[in-house]
Parts: C-alpha cells; sequence; structure tokens
C-alpha cells in the first residue's frame, strides 16, 4: 500500500476560495493577490483538492448520471431521465474552487517554504493535480477561462481561452513540473494520491503528456517548442528524457476514498449506506463485450458487472450470464421492464466494494492505469511515430488490465487464462481490417468508470456501431443522439457575462458542427464538438445490435 498521507489531512469543506476567476499565463505561474488567504497550510489544501476533485468526477451523480450513460456503459432502470440527456451539464464550479486552492497551495509553499519538505516536489505535484483537471475541464467544454484563470479577485471576468491554446500550454506545464521534480526527496506530506512517491508522479506526468498527444493529434494547434504530439510522445517514453510513463500495474494513479460520513464517496452512499438500485449495465455495452469480437467474451466482464441470478439484492453470481439493461428507455417502458422481472434479471455494475487497490476504504476513483499507457503506444507505433508492434502491445494492454481487476475484485480472470488469451487473438485478427477502431474499442473498454476518459475516446476515435440514441428517445429537447460536448453553466451568464456569450456562441455558429442555431449563448447547438473532435460521430444514430 503507497498512501502514506491520510484522510484527517482534509480541511473540512475546503478552503472555500472564490470561484476561480482570474489569471496566471501557466499553471506553473500566478500573479501575486495579497487578498488571498495565507495562513493555511499548503499540504492540507493539497489533501483537499485531490478529494474533493476526485469527488466531482468519481461520484453518484456526475459518474453514474452523467459520464457514464455519455458512454453507454450503465443506464438508469427506473427514473431514465439524465439517462436520456436530461439534463447535460457537468462540475465547474468545484472544479474551479479546487483549482484555485492548488494555485494557492504553490504560493503559500513559496511563501512560507518551512510547511513543506521539498518546494520543487511540492510544486511539481500541485501542477500535474491542476493539469490532470484542466484536461478534464476542457475536454468537457472545450474552450474554458484558463490563461486568465484562478486569480479571484483580481480578475472577476476571465476570458476563456481556445482548447487549441490550452493543450500545449498543459504540456508546458507537464515540462516544468517534471524539471521540478526530485526523485530522490521528498514528495508533499498531503498527497493522498501517491503518498508522496515522486517517481510515481513522475510517470503519472508522462502519462499525462501521452494522453493529451493522443487527444490533441489532430487539434489545429500551434505547439512550438514542443515539436508536435508525436514528439510529446516520443519524449514521454523516452527513460533518458524525464524518467517513463506507468510501467505496470504497480504504478496505476487512483484515489482511495476514506470510510467516514464525511468523506466516503457519494456512489459508495447510494449503494452501500442507502441500499437503491438505480443502475445497470447497459445492454449495448454487455453485448458488446459478450459478442464484438467473434463471439469470445471479453473477461473483463466478471470484473465489471454482476452476473444475474433469482436471488435478492445483493445478487449471487454463478449463473455465468450478463444481462444488461436497454439503454435509456421511456420512464413508463423502464418501470415495466424492471418490474415485471426478478431483483438480480439485470446485471448491475460491481460496485468494488468495500476496500479498492489501497486495501482500505469504501472505492476509488482512477487517474490513469498502466493499459492506457500500453494503448497510447499501440496507437502511436500504429502511427509510426515510435517503435514498436501495435498488436502486441495491445496483448499487453488486455492482460495488465485483467490482471489489475482479477486482483483488485473478486472476479476470477487473469491475463494468462485461456479465455483471455483467446480474446486477445480475436482482437488482433480484427486488428488487420481496423487498426483505429480496434485501438479506440479498446480503450473505450479499459475507461470504463473512469470520469469522461471513455466517452472522450468515442469521440475522438468515431468508431462505429456501439454508442446511438436512447431508446427511449432524447428528452429535454436535446438534439444529437449523443452528448458531444457540455454546453457552459448558465450561472456564468451571470458571474463572467460578455466572455461567457462569446464562447458559447461560438456554438450558436458555424464551429466545428454547429448547425448554426439562432439563439445565442443560451441556446448551445448540441451538435457542436470540442476543438479536438475534428471529424464528429460516425454517422446519425451509429449503433447497431449487429
Amino acid at each position: 500500500m503507497r498512501r502514506h498521507a491520510t484522510l484527517t489531512l482534509l480541511v473540512a469543506g475546503g478552503l472555500s476560495l472564490l470561484l476561480a476567476l482570474g489569471g496566471c499565463d501557466s499553471l506553473t505561474s500566478y500573479n501575486e493577490n495579497p487578498n488571498e488567504a495565507t495562513s493555511a497550510n499548503p499540504n492540507n489544501l493539497l489533501a483537499n483538492a485531490q478529494r474533493y476533485l476526485s469527488g466531482e468526477v468519481y461520484a453518484g451523480t456526475n459518474m453514474m448520471r452523467r459520464s457514464n450513460v455519455w458512454a453507454q456503459y450503465t443506464t438508469q432502470n427506473f427514473y431514465p431521465s439524465e439517462s436520456r440527456y436530461s439534463p447535460v451539464d457537468y462540475p465547474w464550479t468545484g472544479f474551479y474552487t479546487r483549482l484555485t486552492d492548488l494555485k494557492t497551495a504553490k504560493q503559500i509553499a513559496k511563501e512560507r517554504p518551512g510547511t513543506v519538505q521539498n518546494q520543487g516536489n511540492f510544486q511539481a505535484v500541485a501542477t500535474i493535480m491542476q493539469t490532470w483537471a484542466f484536461q478534464i475541464l476542457t475536454d468537457a467544454y472545450g474552450d474554458i477561462p484558463f490563461a486568465e484563470a484562478l486569480q479571484q479577485r483580481g480578475n472577476q471576468s476571465p476570458a476563456y481561452t481556445a482548447q487549441a491554446d490550452i493543450y500545449p500550454a498543459l504540456v508546458d506545464s507537464l515540462n516544468t513540473a517534471l524539471d521540478k521534480i526530485n526523485t530522490g526527496a521528498a514528495g508533499p506530506s498531503g498527497d493522498l494520491v501517491n503518498g508522496g512517491n515522486m517517481e510515481m508522479w513522475q510517470k503519472f506526468a508522462n502519462g499525462l503528456k501521452m494522453r493529451i498527444a493522443l487527444r490533441g493529434y489532430e487539434l489545429d494547434a500551434n505547439w512550438g517548442d514542443l515539436g508536435g504530439p508525436g514528439d510529446i510522445i516520443s519524449n514521454a517514453v523516452d527513460p533518458n528524457t524525464n524518467g517513463e510513463p506507468l510501467t505496470s500495474n504497480a504504478d496505476n494513479v487512483y484515489f482511495q476514498f476514506g470510510t467516514s460520513a464525511t468523506h466516503r464517496n457519494t456512489y459508495y452512499e447510494n449503494r452501500e449506506v442507502d441500499f437503491r438500485d438505480d443502475f445497470d449495465g447497459s445492454a449495448r455495452f454487455i453485448d458488446f463485450m459478450k459478442d464484438k469480437y467473434g463471439g469470445t467474451a471479453d473477461p473483463r466482464l466478471d470484473a465489471y458487472f454482476e452476473q444475474t441470478s433469482n436471488s435478492g439484492r445483493p445478487c449471487e453470481d454463478g449463473s455465468g450470464e450478463y444481462e444488461g439493461f436497454p439503454f435509456a428507455l421511456e420512464q413508463g417502458d423502464a418501470q415495466g421492464l424492471y418490474g415485471a422481472n426478478p431483483t438480480c434479471g439485470f446485471s448491475r455494475p460491481e460496485a468494488w466494494f468495500p476496500n479498492g487497490p489501497s486495501g482500505e476504504g469504501d472505492s476509488f476513483a482512477p487517474m490513469m492505469y498502466y493499459d492506457e499507457v500500453l494503448l497510447t503506444k499501440a496507437w502511436a507505433a500504429d502511427e509510426g511515430l515510435i517503435s514498436g508492434t501495435p498488436q502486441e502491445l495491445i496483448a499487453d494492454a488486455i492482460e495488465a488490465s485483467v490482471n489489475f481487476y482479477g486482483n483488485q475484485t473478486s472476479a476470477d480472470i487473469s491475463g494468462s487464462s485461456s479465455a483471455t488469451q483467446n480474446y486477445i487473438s480475436q482482437v488482433q485478427s480484427d486488428f488487420g481490417s481496423n487498426p483505429k477502431q480496434v485501438i479506440g474499442e479498446q480503450r473505450y473498454i479499459s475507461f470504463y468508470m473512469h470520469n469522461i476518459q471513455g466517452w472522450s475516446t468515442w469521440r475522438r476515435f468515431d468508431f462505429e456501431n456501439v454508442l446511438g440514441g436512447p431508446e427511449g428517445g432524447v428528452a429535454g429537447g436535446f438534439d444529437s443522439y449523443a452528448p458531444l460536448r457540455v454546453p457552459y453553466p448558465s450561472s456564468e451568464a451571470n458571474l463572467n457575462g460578455q466572455n461567457y456569450t462569446a464562447a458559447a456562441n461560438k456554438c450558436s455558429g458555424d464551429f466545428q458542427g454547429s448547425s448554426g442555431s439562432e439563439g445565442g449563448a443560451q441556446n448551445e447547438d448540441e451538435d457542436c464538438r470540442v476543438a479536438w473532435d475534428v471529424d464528429g460521430p460516425p454517422s446519425a444514430n451509429a449503433y447497431s445490435a449487429d
């Protein structure tokens, strides 16, 4: 177990700084602000930000009612309106508040160097956390306050920075953080993610560079001295530059939630405290895992979903069968189907409670796993950006993912089993005819329950016959068969009206798929895409059960 810091470092309720409205040119610099608090402990602020940012992305609402249903991994089985995209929203204020806490922590650490064990390592960890969070924000919304963000009272009306400018700045910030890391010195005592292990932060930063480069490969950006996505990936995998990315499952990065009522995860509360039964596996995703590759089932089914049974909750495994609930039915149909079947007649998501990878706590929020690095290498090798055999790297990625879930859940699966090896053979067989489709599909499968990464993978790779319109139709006047970005929160109209209107109007005109709706900022077109989503979805309502 590598979590050395404890949840007692968390500040109840956080620093409660104002919504991050203000400015810096990069994540590694800030404008001095005499109005900012200077008495808080930077390690407490770091721990608090890690916990609450993780809670924003891995939660009963923002994961189970937002990112999971946008990727169509799971569906609501009784009150399905959110699975039918009513509403489509995502955290904003919570993200910016914690990003501001991280900036403040960096400032206090510089002003009071005796509060941290190693200045460079503390600055690096806080910056890497900011980069991870900012990428999630821009991947959800597109253009966001960034270059002028996090100044609080110094600038309460920050302009929105174009995503094409944000992506290079994120890589630049990661490079600056990597230059600060001293793996031979102590990491922050408030680090709840990697327990102050700076080699882990070095690997995570390189992995994030790879994630950004892959997603931004077709982005019309000025990468400057970074060269471009290919150079960024080559740099990230070169052990002689600034270390390596993740090299085994032991390097997997996640946040482990605690067990107290204050710090436990809200999805855990939904399942284990409130004993609710709101979510089932989507029939589309379960059928995809069962049948996509020549009818050879993905062994991770046993880790991702409960088997069907005639028992009451908790459902008893043993049938060997998996049955998904139809994705996003109309409410009357959903409730009729739910009521007409046994309690465990459909496969719920496996909860992965109570322990998680650290051996304690209630649930864990993934941040990056080793199999993602391998699949990024497979994509880069297929593009000719790095050396390597894509099929072998895909096989290694599947084995790593299966082994991780076999070790961390009750699933009886392993990467060396005949079932896994047969599955890998089928995946490799399909690779020859459509490499990008297979790499995209495998990334999508591996990103299950991983904030917005699965949804972003579908938008980036545009693979066919997986996602489609809700079976009950879209709700609330939504115009697209699946969300392509998140509209800006209405609160921005009051807090930052002029800049908000300018950014939102890009998605009411002719930008990235927008069909020119006439409603202005209050009616962002659902067909509008983020800047790196160059091609858009494969076709209208592309889902096929065949």
